[in-house]
């Protein structure tokens, strides 16, 4: 990235030397920041970026081993061991955006004491998500008939919403407010390449993490939006807990996560894959939730894991496949980064990655946000284009506390 001013950082951009094949040194940027419930990840500027002729697990590893092996031999004394930072797309066969940044930090995340609601303020000339999107209830309505044709079982289908801030946005405020609205989403802060602007969001779900061998993952499908009315919250989580639909559309999850994980654990009580999902909480909706772990089979990389997963059908559908091709002809944009992973690997295979959810792209004042929902038999558009109005308000609601 050449030639962008991060708005809420009076520093500056931290420039890196990097070599071009002629030899001439050029200098590169980046910004990368990602805060899990606990611990927070500030990354700038490029040592190295991960180019590879094929975007698929193995090879990735490989050369993310190589890069961070080259980088490590090369630091200077007392400077941190060097990690590998990024985003991977929805379509993993598709460049991801992977860099070892010149400096990373790390510090705690302060817990958070209030909540925070609102609209995007301004915003009253763009559309809302209220606002019906016919386009995106149609293709909901083509799914259902091919879903009940018995061509997939399931398929996820976003929608995207553009907005205006009066000015250009302030996203440390930005990220603080969807912090303090989801104290334990995963908030992130790209800065994406080609000058695409930054990819911006809260994220409720961990994808994997993987510490010491220990993987950890938190897949979650199924949701109903959050009440006011306390005994109207409660009443709709237990529907939520009881509803067949949601707890089929969550099953085809975590199954295809337990035959994944199969293949990277010496034995079967190496995996644990609970069989009832738990209740999952955020600022605006209820969630199915199952925490997954699993001792990985030593010299697995957490990106070994990444790509034998992603996409998982949380985010694509059931079967892959299938569900995948009806989202190219369905849905009338190019995904790009959303539903695609963010998060950072060492060298000795550690790492954590969440799935890009509840976020948008920012450049400047605009923002473009998306939503997805799961289609299954049984889902009417109505519901569906409902709950990605739930989903794009907890970005907009961060949006209306900033702008």
């Amino acid at each position: 990235m050449n030639g962008f001013t991060v708005l809420d950082d009076p520093t500056g951009t931290v420039t890196a030397r990097t070599t071009n094949p002629d030899g001439a040194a050029t200098p590169r940027y980046a910004e990368f920041r990602l805060a899990s419930p606990e611990v927070a990840l500030d990354a700038h500027g490029v040592r190295e970026r991960l180019d590879v002729p094929s975007w698929d697990g193995p090879t990735v590893t490989a050369a993310a081993r190589e890069l961070l092996g080259r980088a490590a031999s090369a630091r200077w004394a007392g400077e941190p061991a060097p990690i590998l930072v990024g985003t991977i797309p929805f379509d993993p066969s598709r460049p991801a955006h992977l860099v070892v940044p010149a400096h990373q930090s790390w510090r705690p995340v302060a817990a958070a004491s209030r909540r925070r609601t609102g609209d995007v303020a301004g915003a009253a000339t763009h559309d809302l998500p209220g606002r019906d999107d016919a386009v995106f209830r149609a293709a909901v309505g083509r799914a259902v008939s091919r879903i009940e044709a018995g061509e997939a079982e399931k398929v996820v289908l976003a929608r995207t919403l553009d907005v205006s801030a009066p000015a250009p946005l302030d996203r440390a405020a930005l990220r603080a407010a969807m912090r303090e609205a989801n104290p334990d989403a995963y908030v992130f802060d790209v800065a994406l390449p080609g000058g695409q602007g930054h990819l911006v969001g809260a994220s409720p779900e961990l994808l994997v993490s993987v510490r010491d061998g220990v993987l950890h993952s938190h897949p979650l499908a199924g949701s109903a939006p959050r009440s006011a009315d306390p005994e109207e919250d409660r009443a709709t989580a237990q529907r939520l807990l009881a509803s067949e639909k949601d707890l089929r559309e969550h099953a085809f999850v975590t199954d295809a996560i337990r035959e994944v994980l199969r293949g990277f654990v010496e034995h079967d009580d190496d995996l644990d894959v609970p069989t009832t999902p738990e209740l999952v909480a955020t600022s605006h909706l209820w969630h199915l939730g199952t925490p997954v772990t699993a001792r990985l089979r030593p010299g697995t990389s957490v990106l070994d894991v990444v790509y034998a997963l992603h996409p998982t059908p949380a985010v694509c559908g059931h079967p892959q496949d299938v569900a995948r091709e009806l989202i190219g002809s369905l849905e009338p944009f190019d995904r790009g980064f959303y539903t695609g992973l963010v998060g950072w690997a060492d060298q000795a295979g550690n790492g954590e990655w969440a799935i890009v959810l509840r976020c948008g792209v920012v450049r400047g004042a605009d923002v473009r946000l998306f939503a997805g929902a799961g289609v299954v038999a049984g889902s009417t558009p109505e519901a569906e284009h409902a709950e990605t109005a739930v989903k794009l308000s907890t970005l907009l609601s961060a949006l209306g506390g900033v702008a």
